[in-house]
């Protein structure tokens, strides 16, 4: 049998700070807090800047807030018996970028009106200071990185930890009494089966019409809902699952009830009226609002807010077909071998296309602590990056980092972040080697830097805590992806490892060892998965799986590429849903023009086998063992996605070994060469023949993953030494190679 995707460990209680509108979401994310086991201190709401006594409903339209019904907000803190705090809007929508800039509020204010952003400023800090043991902050944001970024912006500035139990909740799986029920309004059903109460109190689009204001989105009959989706689908295509939420602003809602745990009191609203504004917008004005007395129980407990389930349907599957194809196997213990240390040489670089890839990069004299050593690191970066004399740390799209020991992680990664000074740093892999380091070098750092226009990068950078994938818990995003010739793009996706995403601790699973590694095994390339789909990845080009331990390497290393191999099968259909949608409605909405270009939305299915032009392969993999990973993590999968309109896929025996290639159709190749572990005692002969044959087909990024020391330059790129290296079918190697080649120019240089 499989194991319990939810056996997990739960993460230390927060004291949260919830941000309210009156919408339903926000309201609904404070069920999740408490199902969380979390404890909401305060709530706090911004309101018009200007209250018109006489008419205190009129809807006043916000770039950022949900303004409508604004009056029905000081209610809340009765029916909630929750403490209330409200401050004005001020300002406007200043910085429309779909992604708030870390620096907007300074430049805001030296420059004229602050940003409406900023309001949340001295709102939370007030709260704060009445409740100074608050150190989080919860909103209900569902599909617009629009809200969800200028949030995280000011949580991060606040030091809060941010939440948004709803990230992307539609994509996330459904709960069995649903399973094989198509429907678009699986949020407003877990609303229902909790008892909450929420009002639609204005509409304006979508084809919803007067008749649906004071309609009920969260009853238990549902009749509302499927009144949504009958009328809007003739109105909305592609983004209808949205639009029944009313995340494109189709309507906004007023919660009003819900559960007896939290609602101690529900509101109850005397007289409506119907007002009309331009454009076919329809609203009420709500008068004589008033908390009443709930009679009886509801039976309903913070246990009965549904948590999706912890993996999709699909990784469900290939986690039980994992646990029974591996049980067969023979455990067994391979003891770590010590190995000599390779002579450190010096940086490497390759530019060709778009990229320039600056490999190894250390200063073991600059001291024997990795502070002093990352410090160095540090000015180097930006020295080799100043002899360009246009480019920055700012265009650093993805690094590795290799450190001798996790114990100097955190000092390592205070000074790593005094490098960006951006909303989207670079997407990154951190392990540590151990002594299969050069000597003296406890640190050494690889990266990749895209030489393109910067407003045509993409990044991907979620702070808040969800139950989609794990927050970023350091200074890195989770993918960053950027444009190679003209339609296609290259995704590069940060290391992931199993941390339950809710929670943020490391997924512990059942006591069987083969079960519980599988379990971690499967989420870390969930994450990977679900991040992928989110940058609307075609085609996995290659992935790492960085393992750790000593006794069952090889089984680790097998459960790895069957993992990968099962993803791949033909058979084996990825829900398409399961992405970040890049045309974010509250940014076309609210945010006017001035910001990235929206790509066009597009079905994603990962992997997309209608891309493949060939005989369909399984991409390059490898499993790597190194000494440690973050959070005492077994396993790390990190991988390098593809969008495209189309590729070839060949194998290659060649006398140094085993080649597998990928070419899209604007000409970039990928190679993944496995150098089998017969040929160990040849390793630099085999590395030079590697070398004479790409030195003239313009490599920008070239990999080596070996276990063997190297007494020179014969690797003129990025080394990752390493204990033991695995290839496809769980084949140990002596090496593993990853090229990135495109158009025959430019060649492998050294500084």
């Amino acid at each position: 049998m499989a194991p319990s995707p939810q056996v997990q460990q739960q993460g230390k209680g927060l004291n949260v700070i919830a941000l309210i509108s009156g919408g339903k979401d926000s309201l609904y994310s404070i069920l999740h807090c408490i199902r969380n086991g979390h404890k909401v201190v305060a709530l706090a709401n911004l309101h018009p800047a200007t209250q018109d006594v006489q008419e205190p409903e009129e809807d006043i339209d916000s770039f950022m807030y949900q303004t409508i019904g604004h009056a029905v907000i000081p209610l809340y803190e009765q029916a909630l018996g929750i403490p209330l705090y409200r401050a004005p809007i001020t300002g406007g929508a200043v910085d429309t970028a779909r992604i708030y800039r870390d620096d907007a509020a300074d430049q805001k204010a030296e420059s004229g009106p602050e940003d409406e952003t900023e309001s949340l400023v001295p709102l939370l800090k007030r709260a704060m200071w009445y409740h100074p043991e608050a150190n989080a902050v919860c909103a209900g944001a569902i599909l617009s990185t629009y809200q969800r970024t200028r949030i995280e912006n000011v949580a991060s500035r606040l030091r809060l930890t941010p939440l948004a139990w709803l990230w992307n909740y539609p994509m996330l799986p459904a709960p069995e009494e649903r399973a094989g029920v198509v429907t678009h309004a699986g949020l407003l059903e877990d609303m229902a089966a909790v008892r909450c109460e929420a009002r639609i109190i204005k509409v304006a689009s979508g084809g919803l019409g007067e008749e649906f204001l004071w309609g009920d989105v969260s009853c238990k009959s549902g009749v509302i809902r499927r009144k949504l989706e009958e009328n809007m689908r003739r109105f909305v295509a592609d983004e209808l699952g949205g639009a029944i939420l009313g995340e494109g602003g189709e309507y906004e809602s007023l919660a009003v009830d819900g559960p007896r745990f939290l609602w101690k009191e529900k509101i109850q609203i005397y007289e409506r009226e119907f007002c009309s504004g331009e454009g076919g917008v329809g609203f009420l004005k709500l008068r004589g609002a008033r908390c009443v007395r709930k009679e009886g129980g509801d039976g309903v407990s913070p246990g009965d807010v549904r948590r999706p389930a912890l993996l999709d349907e699909k990784f469900s599957q290939v986690l039980d077909g994992v646990v029974s194809e591996v049980e067969t196997l023979e455990v067994v213990k391979t003891a770590g071998e010590s190995q000599p240390v390779w002579r450190l040489g010096e940086v490497a670089q390759s530019r060709n296309g778009g990229t320039w890839a600056i490999s190894n990069i250390a200063v073991p004299e600059a001291g024997p602590g990795a502070g002093e050593q990352m410090e160095a690191i540090a000015r180097k970066v930006q020295l080799i990056l100043e002899s360009t004399g246009s480019r920055t740390p700012a265009d650093i799209v993805f690094a590795t980092v290799l450190i001798r020991s996790m114990v100097d992680f955190p000092l390592m990664n205070d000074i790593y972040v005094s490098l960006f000074k951006k909303p989207n740093p670079p997407a990154r892999a951190t392990v540590a080697c151990g002594d299969s380091l050069p000597e003296g070098v406890n640190i050494m750092v690889s990266l990749v830097v895209d030489l393109g226009p910067r407003d045509l990068r993409q990044g991907l950078h979620v702070q808040s805590r969800s139950y989609w994938a794990p927050a970023n818990i350091g200074p890195y995003s989770q993918a960053m992806s950027i444009p190679v010739q003209t339609s296609e793009r290259l995704v590069y996706i940060a290391g992931q490892i199993p941390l339950e995403p809710a929670s943020m601790d490391m997924v512990a699973g059942p006591e069987s060892w083969l079960e519980s590694y599988s379990l971690r095994a499967v989420l870390s390339l969930q994450h990977m998965w679900r991040i992928g789909a989110a940058m609307q990845v075609d085609w996995w080009l290659g992935a790492v799986a960085y393992l750790t331990g000593t006794g069952h390497i090889d089984t680790q290393a097998q459960i790895a590429w069957h993992l990968w191999e099962t993803m791949h099968a033909p058979q084996i259909d990825s829900d398409s849903d399961d992405e970040e949608p890049v045309l974010d409605a509250w940014h076309l909405k609210y945010g006017g023009r001035a910001y990235e270009p929206p790509i066009k939305p597009k079905v994603v299915t990962l992997p997309n086998m209608s891309v493949v032009q060939s005989d369909v392969l399984v991409p390059p993999f490898l499993a790597v063992q190194v000494t440690e990973l973050p959070r005492g993590s077994d396993i790390e999968w990190q991988g390098l996605g593809y969008r495209c309109g189309g590729l070839k896929m060949a194998a290659e025996e060649l006398d140094v070994g085993r080649k597998i290639d990928t070419v899209t159709d604007e000409n970039l190749r990928y190679s993944g060469i496995e150098i089998g572990k017969e040929l160990g005692t040849e390793l630099e002969s085999c590395l030079q023949r590697i070398v004479d044959r790409y030195s003239t087909a313009g490599v920008s990024h070239a990999v080596l993953y070996t276990t063997q020391p190297l007494s020179g330059n014969h690797w003129p790129g990025q080394i990752v030494p390493c204990t033991s290296v695995w290839g496809q079918k769980g084949r140990q190697l002596a090496a593993g190679i990853i090229l990135q080649t495109q158009n025959p120019t430019g060649a492998w240089a050294s500084q």
